[in-house]
């Protein structure tokens, strides 16, 4: 797919037929994951991820992605329990048609016998050795894997980006829902490791957290519990400490004030001065 003959497709459709700031921010959302996924013609998109990167509520992303597919820009099939899969419809403009039009004939047909080729090739060979292959077992946790992978990547992005999801990973992410963690924790883990400066690395001993230390079961409970939530320091505190309302400065020279430090009140009437106070 050519990235940026998408977009100018999709600018030169929302010219004629005006887009919503919703319907706008879940085409980009969706055309991202899918360069992500390598431009796979149909891709899971969690609604946790796609509300962290557009900012819609539930709601808003299904009527964002109805009024998308309304327009042919996107197709989307629901699953009960999983993640959503979209396909982004491919770019059908004038300027993807003129630059179609003026390549070489004789090379795009070089090309796609070369492509066919290697595409049967690579069937046959896959047809040979999967009698040797044990099929994979399904993974109960592999959306929330997605998820969760996509969650870290969008909110942290003071840290290394995850690019490969190991099995080690996912064997320790396994293990923290087992355990009873949900996705909504693990998005609460990376917003408050992003908000860290510990974490980030402004400590004496010049280190920073990982995505691999975050999911540890005893760190990652440290986090949550707000072991590493940034605190004050003592000079902001002593200047907190200091600050007195106004209405108690004052208070001293009201007739009784109760909050008299030095100097005896102010005297108010006329009158006899009473003894010992000449």
């Amino acid at each position: 797919m050519n990235y940026i003959a998408q977009i100018n497709a999709f600018w030169d459709s929302a010219t004629t037929n005006p887009l919503s700031t919703g319907q706008v921010s879940l085409y980009f959302a969706l055309l991202h994951v899918c360069n992500r996924s390598n431009w796979t013609e149909w891709f899971a998109a969690p609604n946790q991820v796609l509300s962290v990167l557009t900012g819609l509520s539930r709601s808003g992303i299904l009527k964002a992605r109805n009024e998308l597919k309304q327009r042919g820009l996107i197709d989307f099939q629901e699953k009960a329990t999983k993640a959503t899969k979209y396909k982004v419809t491919m770019a059908n403009s004038k300027q993807v048609s003129t630059q179609i039009g003026v390549q070489d004939g004789t090379q795009i047909g070089v090309q796609d016998g070369t492509q066919i080729s290697d595409t049967l090739y690579k069937h046959k060979q896959n047809e040979k050795s999967s009698t040797d292959v044990l099929p994979e077992k399904t993974d109960a946790f592999s959306d929330q894997i997605t998820t969760i992978r996509e969650l870290y990547n969008s909110v942290c992005g003071s840290y290394p980006r995850l690019v490969k999801m190991s099995e080690a990973r996912k064997k320790a992410i396994r293990a923290r829902l087992r355990a009873g963690y949900t996705v909504e924790d693990f998005q609460k883990l990376f917003e408050m490791a992003e908000a860290s400066d510990f974490l980030k690395g402004k400590n004496n001993r010049n280190w920073s957290a990982t995505f691999d230390w975050l999911v540890a079961d005893s760190n990652m409970a440290k986090v949550l519990d707000g072991n590493y939530t940034d605190r004050k320091s003592a000079k902001e505190r002593d200047g907190d400490a200091d600050r007195r309302p106004a209405a108690d400065f004052y208070k001293q020279f009201m007739p009784g004030g109760s909050n008299r430090e030095d100097g005896p009140a102010i005297r108010t009437g006329t009158g006899p001065l009473p003894p010992g106070d000449v």
